[in-house]
């Protein structure tokens, strides 16, 4: 069995160095490559249970996403495995399928696994099991949404000011009925996106028509439902703004289905690469999945490796309108 000298001899490297590379320290990155070059070569796997006990860490960073299917969220995932990997780190994905209790019991399993840092996606609300994580000082890095209650680091789009500006150009290319598929009024993301919504028709001195807004439950067939119900109850809407990926494949799908006589412009908050096949093609909002899970990532690693006690930090990564 390799050990930790024979990665270092066909390394070429000093044994520091090799120890460096596996207790996640920065290193160049030629020097890193060849590290891992030789420990592949060599067959050599460090024994993450024994490193742990000595460090006092599981080395393990638990993640709750709402679903695994969620296209936004596991990219964002994909990121931060990427980021914290090169520093020894793995990763243990949770899945709360949008439901409270089944999240407080994904926290609590995290917890009993001692995982050395927490990622919550879309919680806008502290809960008991939230506190104890706070209690028992184990960092957490919150996406999307800040946690009502609880101090984090926390990682954000302005959904606000994007919204405002992506429903602005519709407005400025002569659109003025334009309607909404909103989300529930209790959840951070449908309160910031709709207010942008609200307001950029207030700049330009259009009136908010509640009849204009579908507030849905951010799925396909929410969009399907929202898109029929607007447009055949208002067929003057000349533009929808639909707030989520998911309900616009459902408001594209009532379009095709059931109005495809009929010019609807589109704008979506989310911007995947399907958006790119569809003609004529839709506006979007792209959200920088990959800055978003890199910012994550060094987020988790100042705390976990370099130290970093307080100060925390809101970072607003910065979105792109397609049009």
């Amino acid at each position: 069995m390799a050990t930790v000298k024979d990665v270092a001899l066909r390394a070429g490297v000093s044994l520091g160095s090799v120890s460096n590379y596996l207790n996640g320290k920065r290193l160049k990155p030629k020097t890193a490559s060849r590290i891992k070059k030789a420990m592949d070569e060599l067959d050599y796997h460090q024994n993450i249970i024994a490193s742990g006990l000595k460090k006092n860490k599981s080395m393990s960073i638990g993640i709750v996403v709402n679903s695994l299917t969620d296209f936004f969220s596991m990219s964002i995932v994909s990121e931060i495995e990427n980021y914290v990997e090169n520093y020894g780190y793995s990763i243990i994905i949770c899945d709360c399928r949008e439901d409270k209790q089944r999240f407080e019991e994904k926290i609590e399993f995290l917890l009993n696994r001692s995982i050395d840092a927490i990622v919550v996606f879309h919680q806008d609300e502290s809960s008991p099991m939230l506190e104890k994580v706070v209690e028992q000082a184990v960092p957490i890095v919150a996406i999307d949404a800040p946690i009502h209650g609880i101090q984090s680091d926390v990682v954000l789009v302005n959904n606000y000011e994007s919204s405002r500006e992506g429903v602005v150009d519709l407005i400025n290319r002569g659109y003025q009925k334009i309607g909404i598929i909103s989300g529930q009024p209790r959840n951070y993301i449908s309160r910031e996106r709709q207010g942008g919504y609200e307001d950029a028709l207030r700049e330009h001195d259009l009136p908010i028509n509640q009849q204009y807004i579908w507030q849905g439950n951010y799925t396909i067939q929410s969009g399907v439902e929202g898109a029929t119900r607007l447009l055949t109850k208002h067929p003057e809407i000349e533009a929808l703004f639909v707030i989520n990926y998911y309900m616009s494949l459902g408001a594209l799908k009532a379009l095709r289905q059931n109005f495809s006589k009929r010019h609807v412009e589109m704008l979506v908050f989310d911007h995947f690469f399907v958006n790119d096949i569809f003609y004529p093609s839709i506006s979007s909002i792209e959200q920088p999945v990959a800055t978003i899970g890199k910012t994550a990532g060094r987020l988790l690693i100042e705390r976990l490796v370099k130290g970093k006690e307080g100060n925390y930090e809101t970072i607003y990564c910065k979105n792109s309108l397609r049009t």
